[in-house]
């Protein structure tokens, strides 16, 4: 599903790139036209006709193809900007302002995972052409001399276009950086299956508790679901997971606003603060009851059957973390080895 996204939004982020690059270069092929810039007007129309046709080649997933060719565009059609019209109007700056759309495009040829765009390659080509821009504006005069005051008009234009579209892909490329830091951050806190916070989050959490709350009125319980093998066996793993899935949403259920976290396996930890409203014991035993009266329905021929057995540990003055979910995990022990289908919560 990962995969699926990640290619979504590659190709919809080329599709935004060929739609600026065409409403770019149809502004220049009207700017061209008007100042009889004849040379400059030629190469916009192909290049008009090039992004207009960057539509099709990317709904054909020929992004390769249309990478390539865009950036021997662009880079042509500046150079040639430069020695047409001089120095003066700034289209050498859209050497430096591509280098956004070249790594912008780097990124997401790697999202696509069918090659790599060599942003760096094509980096150092942008360098070259600028510097060689320089060189011959020094040396020789433009092809189409201009009046200083539309040479001053076509440097506030490319200034303008060039500040946008570096703004644009690095606005994009920092809000999918951060989109995908997130989703980082999440898969890295949740159980995939049943969508629950893991056991890396719930120590972060707990020891978090620990450095700043009073202990004193919290409880844990570890619920592990009874002889979860046999189902696996019996059914499939595949129902095995539907399984964890319909024990999450039970535990979602009547838990609230109390912490459950999928700790590994069958096994599940609740763990939060006696609040007053409802004593730990009532929230495991209407967690064990409901389990085991309802019938989990896999699919229209098969039934699944579960029973809880759950260990609770009120904390104690002085436990370390690690003392006291092994303090409900040896409930649980016991609850196991004493018939299983109950809740455990004395003794050691």
């Amino acid at each position: 599903m990962d995969i699926y996204v990640n290619d979504i939004t590659a190709k919809r982020s080329l599709v935004i790139v060929n739609s600026f690059l065409l409403v770019l270069h149809t502004c220049m092929l009207i700017f061209f036209a008007c100042a009889g810039i004849r040379l400059m007007a030629y190469v916009n129309v192909f290049s008009v006709s090039f992004y207009a046709l960057g539509f099709l080649l990317l709904k054909q997933e020929k992004t390769l193809l249309y990478m390539f060719v865009t950036f021997v565009e662009i880079m042509a059609h500046m150079f040639l900007a430069v020695v047409s019209v001089g120095w003066g109007f700034g289209f050498q700056l859209y050497f430096i302002g591509c280098l956004a759309i070249v790594f912008y495009v780097d990124y997401f040829s790697t999202r696509l995972g069918q090659y790599h765009f060599k942003g760096i390659v094509f980096s150092v080509v942008s360098a070259l052409l600028y510097i060689a821009g320089l060189l011959v504006t020094r040396y020789r005069e433009p092809l189409y001399p201009t009046d200083p005051r539309l040479e001053f008009a076509g440097l506030v234009i490319n200034s303008v276009m060039v500040f946008t579209a570096v703004t644009l892909f690095f606005s994009i490329l920092t809000m999918l950086a951060t989109y995908y830091e997130e989703k980082l951050s999440y898969q890295a806190t949740h159980d995939n299956l049943t969508g629950m916070v893991n056991r890396h989050y719930l120590v972060e959490h707990l020891e978090s508790v620990y450095a700043s709350q009073d202990m004193s009125r919290y409880w844990l319980a570890i619920l592990d679901i009874d002889d979860f093998k046999g189902i696996n066996d019996k059914y499939g793993h595949l129902c095995g997971d539907f399984a964890l899935r319909s024990m999450a949403e039970k535990l979602r259920e009547i838990c609230g606003e109390l912490t459950v976290c999928r700790w590994g396996g069958e096994e599940f930890v609740i763990v939060g603060p006696d609040d007053g409203s409802r004593r730990p014991e009532d929230i495991l035993e209407e967690i064990r009851s409901s389990v085991a009266c309802k019938d989990f329905e896999y699919d229209c021929s098969t039934t699944v059957n579960m029973t809880v057995t759950i260990g609770l540990a009120c904390y104690r003055e002085g436990q370390t973390l690690d003392e006291w979910i092994n303090l409900a995990d040896r409930r649980l022990y016991r609850g196991k080895q004493s018939g299983k289908n109950q809740v455990v919560c004395a003794g050691e």
